[in-house]
């Protein structure tokens, strides 16, 4: 038998040979590429709904006045007064609408896509291989968080088109040497300042782009110098944004940087550094960890973390090894990583451990990884115009394309374990709830707020932001909205139950009250109660017995209200807000008798199995 060569002749079809295909073929393949992340997107978001900051962020909306204090305010570290704006333009259009949510979540991620691709095909022209980079981006399981929980893609999507922009521009600025591309790049990266102040580490990133690019012609020096005026002008917006950023955070009380103890930090970093992010790069996890109130953590299994850096060191080591170049792009994804997602989030959020298992905290790194890995696969353009394509040449591994495969095939496993996680069915049965109870409401009842559910919102929010008085009052109009945030004086109280349905209120907290079924003490027809400091969200529950229809003035503190007694009732409600003092009294009729004065929370009735009710 014979061992001779065997040829074998593969006929394509006869429309991959067509000028269409040939023209627009890789744009056409990009487009179902992001068509297939646009899906896996909306199938996420529709498993997901309002949750954590959302609520906040909603509720102060309506509840505070448009201005440079709502859209200045710090939040827990974050200025971001363009992300404040579109939630408050979003909240005025519809409250509380996730159909409209996702829609500007998918066009932001869409749009970031569509950026991604138009600079991949700048640097490296419009090689097959560019859809690689593109493909880590669109379906990386860093940006499942990021596209699910509007809160983060606020800060996160549009910091990515400002990247990506930014380092498009710089490339054209390199290309040309024209100073209306370095505008632009100073454009996009002011632009997602007012999104996320991440977008200080824009500039930084640009001049290890340019030296990456530049270094092997011109030197490290060379690069450098070639655009100093640029690097001095980013050094005066930054330092200009740093000075707006502390005077805001001082004025608003924003959480600064903070150093953690050492074996704190190592666990961090470790965690971190060690598995949540090497799990996440390869398209893990294969399966999530605990739930939080806006998505589950990565899980870090150890078989998981072992291959992940396993394939990461093949990876590496067979890049640099075919292309000497590429170690200066894995230096600089590495050095991203390192001080961007790291160190940052370290000193910033070093007081929970948590946060070293939240896959959101690498979403901002997936532009520059694929930059980076475009980089490491192929060389750049360096000549010809920015609109002329030119695919090159140069060795492919063939091991490419099935690890891109199998890097999808991953990342869609690991987006249904996280879709699992994600708070929607039940957030959204709450809020719906809340909707068609507030709907049909009874005008004389009186709502009073109660606390948002932890397992929405988490305690250490402030207080007021926790409030459904706050929270929900988006979700009815006009009169009806201003009663939910400003509750009055009445004579039937309800309040949000766990499942947000209007339920009886009962009030929780100090009370005083008349023994044997008598009355409280009256001297000059003014009742005092002892009672503790008020707090934000308290209410006031006095009990009475009048023989007809009459008044009372309750007061305390600076404030004043007055409060019809009814005789065919027997008790009031009616805000107490933050004071201190005794509450007192002060009745028109003398046959007036006050039985109880009770200051506290609105809770389900139910809840209290005893005490004040």
């Amino acid at each position: 038998m014979s061992g001779g060569q065997v040829e074998v002749e593969l006929r394509l079809p006869g429309w991959t040979r067509s000028p269409f295909t040939r023209r627009h073929g890789l744009t056409v393949a990009a487009l179902l590429l992001l068509l297939a992340g646009l899906v896996v997107k909306g199938w996420l978001l529709s498993r997901s709904h309002f949750a954590e900051d959302d609520i906040v962020f909603v509720g102060r909306a309506l509840a505070e006045p448009f201005g440079w204090d709502h859209l200045f305010r710090v939040h827990i570290g974050h200025l971001m007064p363009g992300a404040l704006a579109l939630v408050r333009a979003l909240t005025a259009i519809s409250a509380y609408d996730w159909g409209l949510v996702s829609i500007v979540i998918m066009a932001l991620y869409a749009g970031a896509a569509v950026a991604l691709y138009r600079l991949l095909r700048l640097l490296c022209g419009a090689r097959p291989l560019i859809l690689v980079p593109f493909t880590l981006f669109l379906f990386a399981p860093a940006n499942f968080q990021a596209g699910t929980w509007f809160a983060a893609a606020l800060n996160i999507l549009p910091l990515q088109i400002a990247m990506i922009m930014a380092i498009r521009s710089q490339l054209l600025l390199i290309r040309t040497g024209r100073a209306g591309h370095a505008f632009t790049g100073i454009a996009w990266t002011c632009a997602g300042l007012l999104f996320f102040e991440k977008a200080l580490l824009i500039p930084p990133v640009l001049l290890l782009f340019t030296v990456l690019l530049l270094a092997r012609e011109h030197g490290v020096a060379g690069a450098v110098r070639r655009h100093w005026g640029l690097w001095l002008a980013y050094l005066v917006v930054g330092g200009a944004y740093l000075a707006g950023y502390l005077l805001a955070s001082g004025r608003s009380g924003g959480r600064g940087f903070a150093l953690p103890e050492f074996y704190t930090a190592v666990e961090y970093l470790g965690d971190f550094l060690g598995g949540t992010v090497p799990t996440l790069l390869v398209g893990g996890p294969l399966s999530w960890g605990a739930e939080t109130t806006a998505g589950p953590l990565v899980a870090h299994r150890a078989v998981e973390v072992i291959v992940a850096w396993l394939v990461l060191a093949i990876v590496v080591v067979s890049t640099c090894r075919r292309r000497p170049e590429a170690a200066g792009a894995w230096a600089l994804a590495a050095g991203y990583l390192l001080v961007a997602d790291a160190l940052l989030i370290m000193f910033s959020r070093s007081g929970s451990a948590q946060h070293a298992f939240e896959s959101r905290y690498i979403a901002d790194a997936t532009p520059v990884l694929a930059v980076c890995l475009a980089l490491v696969l192929m060389p750049w353009r360096k000549a010809g115009p920015p609109g002329q394509d030119s695919p090159g040449n140069g060795a492919v591994s063939p091991f490419v394309l099935p690890a891109a495969c199998a890097y999808v095939a991953l990342t869609l496993v690991s987006a249904a374990g996280f879709a699992q996680g994600l708070p929607g069915e039940r957030n959204r049965a709450y809020f719906d709830a809340a909707r068609a109870d507030l709907a049909g409401l009874d005008p004389q009842t009186g709502v009073y707020p109660a606390l948002i559910p932890d397992r929405m919102l988490f305690p250490w929010q402030a207080v007021e932001d926790r409030l459904t008085s706050r929270a929900l009052s988006p979700l009815a109009e006009g009169a009806l909205g201003e009663r939910i945030r400003y509750p009055g004086v009445a004579h039937r109280a309800m309040t949000f139950d766990d499942r947000g349905h209007l339920v009886p209120a009962a009030v929780f907290g100090a009370q005083m009250t008349a023994g044997d079924g008598g009355c409280l003490p009256v001297s000059d027809r003014t009742a005092v109660a002892d009672l503790p400091d008020g707090r934000a969200g308290n209410i006031l529950r006095i009990d009475y017995r009048v023989p007809r229809d009459t008044r009372a003035t309750v007061f305390r503190g600076g404030w004043r209200t007055e409060v019809p007694l009814r005789a065919d009732r027997d008790r009031v409600y009616l805000p107490a807000g933050v004071a201190s003092g005794p509450v007192r009294i002060s009745v028109q009729d003398g046959g007036t008798c006050l039985r109880a004065v009770v200051l506290g929370m609105a809770v389900p009735e139910g809840v209290l199995s005893g005490g004040a009710g």
